[in-house]
Order: structure tokens, then sequence, then C-alpha cells
């Protein structure tokens, strides 16, 4: 709020922070009013505070560690609020509902190979899931598919690409024990030729 202060000399006001009570003197013109009564020059003082740091808002004066305070639990508020909004827009909902149950129940009939234990093709919970869409989720395929059908138990694609990573490691090792046996035999050669070579050169293969 703002006070005149009575007096001669300077024109001044008492500005009062509505908030902790802190008091400051502003130099201010007054105006005077039809019944003769001076009255201090609100816009002006305003002004000046404002200059000053004081937040003035709807008639309200808060001094400027009340206004820091004030915009920091503003800013706090407002970060709360997007994180509880984020939060609400990113949790699941509880359950699905029963279009999205059956829904779910038809498509795993036709995506998920009971007798193998597994989904056919490459299909997994969160394809077939994406593939529904209607805010279908994982979770609630994984759910169904476990109570009606069986395990995750992989896809034919993952044992497609077991199978091929088996027979490349099978080829492999054939192929190293073949390596290992030529290997074996051409030393076994190299060296016979070594010791024929080494009796050539001994001592007698210099007589005549």
């Amino acid at each position: 709020m703002i006070k005149a202060i009575a007096g001669k000399g300077a024109n001044r006001a008492r500005a009062i922070c509505d908030y902790c009570g802190r008091e400051e003197v502003v130099t201010c013109d007054y105006l005077g009013r039809s019944n003769g009564a001076q009255k201090p020059n609100v816009g002006q003082i305003n002004r000046k505070l404002t200059g000053q740091g004081w937040d003035v808002r709807s008639g309200k004066l808060h001094c400027p560690s009340c206004a820091a305070h004030k915009r920091a639990f503003a800013q706090q508020e407002k970060q709360e609020l997007t994180v509880s909004q984020t939060n609400a827009e990113t949790r699941d909902p509880p359950e699905a509902s029963r279009e999205q149950k059956r829904l779910i129940i038809m498509a795993l009939e036709e995506a998920y190979d009971v007798s193998a234990q597994r989904y056919r093709g490459g299909q997994t919970d969160a394809t077939l899931a994406s593939e529904l869409g209607n805010g279908i989720r994982a979770g609630w395929v994984a759910e169904k598919r476990e109570e009606l059908f069986g395990p995750a138990g992989g896809n034919e694609e993952i044992d497609a690409i077991r199978g091929e990573v088996e027979a490349i490691d099978a080829a492999m090792a054939e192929g190293l024990e073949v390596l290992r046996k030529d290997i074996t035999n051409r030393i076994s050669a190299l060296s016979k030729r070594i010791d024929a070579v080494c009796a050539a050169v001994g001592p007698r293969a210099g007589k005549v």
C-alpha cells in the first residue's frame, strides 16, 4: 500500500509491502483533489518502485525479496503441473476395455502358434500391440497371451536366426578341424624333409 507523509519540504510517500510489511520512502508529486486534499501520485510511485525491483500488480505491492519468492513459487507450481500432466499422459490405463481385450484375443489367434508355444513370423507382444492400435498396450497383449495361449517363447524369426547361427558355428568348427589336420600333415611332411636334408649334409656326406 502507499501512504502519504505529511510535512514540509520534498513531497514524499511511504510504500509498504503487502506481504512482509517492508517500507520504502519514495519522493513523489502530490495531486490535488476537488475537495482540496492532496494525494500522492500513485502512478509515479509505482514506476519508481518497479525500477527498484518491486512487483506492482492489481493494487498490491511486493518488495524485491517477496517478489523473487513469489516468482520462484509460481515457477515451481508450473513445473509440478507440467510433470503431473506428463505423468498422466504417459501412465497406462489400469486395464484394457472389453473391446480391447476382444481385439487382442482375435489377433493372438492368428499370430500365436499354440503347438509351438511361440509367435508366428516376427511377431511379438510389442509388434502386435502396435498393429492393433486403439490405445492397446504391449503389457495387455502379454497378459492375455500368458493367460490364454502360452509363454512368450520367442517367434519363428528368432528360431530361424538361431538356426543360422548354429549352422555357421558348426561349419566353422568343421572347417577348423580340416585346417588343423592339413596343417598337422604339412608340418609332419616338412619335418621328414628336414631330417632327410640334415642326414645328407652330415659328416659322411663330405666323404668321396
